[in-house]
């Protein structure tokens, strides 16, 4: 008799696992080609001339990355939000880019900001999570001082995401600290994006991210969205509904 014939249980446990690790691998192939799909999606202005104008600063979940589709990370989603909250016409532009530290916004995206020679009506900042995971404290606080020295006064700033577990956490919930004290103290708006997902609980882990565990998918980037959109409704810094 055959092994599968001798252990039908767990020939079929193998397969189930060998089929869910076939699944994961599908997964993480195509989000790792999402980022140069997300790239090239936001490497031009998106949306309608004429009305408001939305600036977006970050790293890869500015980009959208983990969503099923650009315009369905969090600044696809804000736009729209915009679009339905004031009638206006909405055009994006983002900044941001995967992998991006402070430095990189500091360095890059401010200057290119700068040069589109218009203030935006909105501007968020969504940035720290990759400084985290190669994280000291000193550097990382000297670094936010800079980037909220620089910002505009209206931008809203997001603090580091949740990382749930160990050491990853203690230092994610020290950088959040941070970032909100800086914003909070040069006069901007800190957008409590830690506490926001941490209220989420530990099933998100299954629900809310992508295949990397890392990256928000769909239902994670509408809970960063939903942290921006509070912050900002709270603030009245729109035009009501035309």
């Amino acid at each position: 008799m055959s092994w599968p014939r001798r252990h039908p249980a767990l020939s079929s446990a193998v397969a189930l696992l060998a089929v869910v690790v076939s699944v994961w691998a599908v997964k993480l192939t195509t989000l790792a080609l999402s980022t140069g799909r997300s790239a090239d999606y936001w490497s031009e202005p998106r949306g309608d001339t004429g009305g408001l104008l939305y600036v977006a600063l970050g790293d890869s979940a500015a980009q959208g990355i983990g969503a099923s589709r650009p315009e369905r990370g969090y600044v696809g989603l804000l736009a729209q939000r915009l679009r339905d909250s004031t009638g206006r016409p909405v055009l994006v532009i983002n900044l941001s880019s995967s992998g991006a530290r402070i430095s990189d916004v500091l360095d890059t995206q401010l200057p290119a900001l700068a040069a589109l020679g218009r203030e935006p009506d909105l501007l968020t900042v969504g940035i720290g999570g990759n400084d985290v995971r190669a994280y000291d404290r000193d550097v990382f606080a000297a670094a936010t001082e800079r980037l909220t020295a620089a910002l505009p006064a209206d931008a809203f700033v997001a603090d580091a995401p949740y990382f749930m577990h160990g050491r990853w956490e203690r230092d994610a919930q020290q950088a959040a600290d941070l970032l909100t004290d800086s914003a909070t103290g040069r006069g901007l708006h800190p957008v409590p994006l830690h506490e926001a997902l941490r209220a989420q609980g530990p099933g998100a882990m299954l629900t809310q991210f992508a295949a990397d565990w890392f990256h928000p998918n769909d239902r994670g980037h509408r809970v960063w969205a939903d942290a921006f959109w509070r912050e900002v409704q709270r603030a009245g810094v729109l035009p009501p509904l035309s």
